[in-house]
């Protein structure tokens, strides 16, 4: 058996680690006026995805989580900074959006650092695949 008898087991552990994120994120962000999620969306224009329906598809756990159906109003209020400019429905980031995105980058990698120090590379990796396969071997049932 996998599971030791304790209340704190996979579920608990990976609620508490989203909160966690949630929190110490919106922290390190706050003098960008970032949340996590906005950090999440600007991140994803910036490594290539570019259109709303893209980034609801790669972060379609969050929008259950967060109770929204899109994150297009992440992408209009890019849009209000002067970070995103929309052209028939591709996104992209200005040369302000980009600064932003630098920024709040070196922000979140500082963060990283200190949520996984004592952490090497391989178990993080090691820990990311294993949480792939539970949730595989869930959505095949």
């Amino acid at each position: 058996m996998l599971q030791q008898n304790t209340t704190k087991r996979i579920g608990y552990w990976l609620l508490h680690l989203h909160q966690l994120f949630d929190a110490a994120t919106a922290r390190a962000l706050a003098g960008e006026n970032l949340s996590r999620r906005q950090w999440q969306v600007l991140h994803a224009i910036s490594i290539g995805l570019h259109t709303v329906a893209d980034i609801d598809v790669a972060f379609a756990p969050f929008l259950a989580v967060d109770r929204a159906r899109s994150y297009r109003a992440v992408v209009e209020e890019f849009n209000a900074r002067g970070w995103t400019v929309v052209n028939g429905g591709t996104i992209a980031l200005t040369e302000a959006g980009e600064a932003a995105h630098t920024r709040a980058e070196a922000l979140v990698n500082s963060h990283a650092a200190t949520s996984l120090a004592g952490i090497s590379e391989d178990e993080f990796l090691a820990a990311n695949d294993v949480l792939a396969r539970i949730a595989r071997n869930m959505e095949n049932k």
